[in-house]
């Protein structure tokens, strides 16, 4: 084997090895935040013991760690547990953006993410839409009609809920969606 063989098998052993790094890197802003600030990463949802604490420095976060699996995480402000976000833990790069208000933190950059996030988008459009139907309900619209609409919202975000599930039922995000939520479409009365 000449010198060349071998650099090129050496070349293609390491994009090899890379490709299929368990690395996951956590890079995030939350410029609302002072410097010094702690910010809780918990794998438990229900009672939010951190398994780390990263803090921030110039309105920006970094965290680096490796899994063999995704797993669903959240990240808050020290003394709120509530408040946060909810993300998965996947090798790669993950983005997230701490809103100071409640319901617009976001994340990116992976795959299982990106789709966990166009999930909440949805989720949050229906709900506006709801609240929007619900606040008009004492004007003209007949209790049936308001009905109608509500259940097509319901039905149109848990058919998203679904295929969601579908296209994820071999990640974390599908058994999240599995394990966590009932999506068996509303009754037609």
């Amino acid at each position: 084997m000449n010198v060349k063989s071998m650099i090129g098998l050496a070349a293609a052993t390491l994009i090899m090895a890379a490709c299929q790094s368990n690395t996951y890197h956590i890079k995030g802003e939350a410029k609302h935040l002072k410097n010094g600030t702690h910010l809780y990463l918990s794998a438990d949802l229900k009672e939010g013991r951190p398994i780390d604490t990263l803090d921030i420095q110039d309105g920006r976060f970094n965290y680096y760690g490796t899994t063999d699996s995704g797993f669903i995480c959240r990240l808050y402000q020290a003394g709120d547990s509530h408040q946060g976000i909810l993300f998965f833990v996947e090798p790669g790069n993950i983005y997230i953006e701490l809103s100071q208000k409640s319901g617009l933190s976001r994340v990116s950059g992976t795959r299982i993410n990106n789709e966990w996030q166009a999930l909440n988008d949805r989720v949050t459009t229906c709900d506006h839409e709801i609240r929007s139907i619900m606040g008009n309900a004492r004007d003209s619209i007949s209790p049936k009609k308001l009905y109608i609409e509500v259940n097509r919202l319901y039905d149109e975000l848990t058919a998203r809920i679904q295929e969601t599930a579908l296209r994820n039922k071999d990640n974390a995000l599908g058994h999240f969606i599995s394990k966590h939520f009932n999506t068996t479409p509303s009754k037609k009365q």
